[in-house]
């Protein structure tokens, strides 16, 4: 299977829409511009896969600090465990050092357990956490929200 990366642009992003849902655009999923990357796995001209991250400083005392947090990743289930998480995962994570971040981290639901292995497996460190529903959607607010935090240290000493 021929499967081609492409950095997301407005036509990948209505593809991405069309396959995945308009759920993509109402909790704007797509990040672009300085400090943000948004891959697509391509199946000829159908996304099979897509993942999109943003740049974040730490809270105080760390704010000299920064990492790039994945928004989503997604892989059309019909395409799973070839590979293609784990290729968007590595293409972002070299991104993302290069581009000086101090970490990658991403937090799931606890309904997306099958991916743990797939962490362990790229080096990254799981961590069980309770997302607030305040810093999620409105429809979450005042809810705990069981599932884990992923990271994987990128440079460690350096500072923006």
């Amino acid at each position: 299977m021929d499967i081609v990366y492409r950095e997301v642009d407005r036509k990948i992003e209505d593809a991405i829409v069309r396959t995945f849902g308009e759920w993509v655009r109402e909790f704007a999923c797509i990040h672009r511009g300085d400090g943000c990357l948004s891959l697509a796995a391509l199946h000829g001209e159908r996304p099979v896969g897509f993942i999109s991250t943003f740049g974040r400083n730490y809270p105080e005392p760390l704010s000299d600090y920064t990492e790039a947090f994945i928004d989503v990743i997604e892989v059309d289930e019909h395409y799973r465990r070839r590979g293609i998480a784990a290729t968007l995962l590595r293409m972002t994570e070299d991104w993302a050092k290069g581009y000086g971040y101090h970490q990658i981290a991403s937090w799931s639901s606890d309904d997306k357990t099958e991916a743990i292995h797939m962490w362990y497996a790229l080096d990254w460190c799981v961590c069980p956490a309770v997302m607030r529903g305040e810093s999620l959607l409105e429809e979450f607010r005042g809810e705990k929200i069981p599932g884990f935090y992923v990271a994987k240290m990128l440079n460690p000493f350096r500072r923006r």
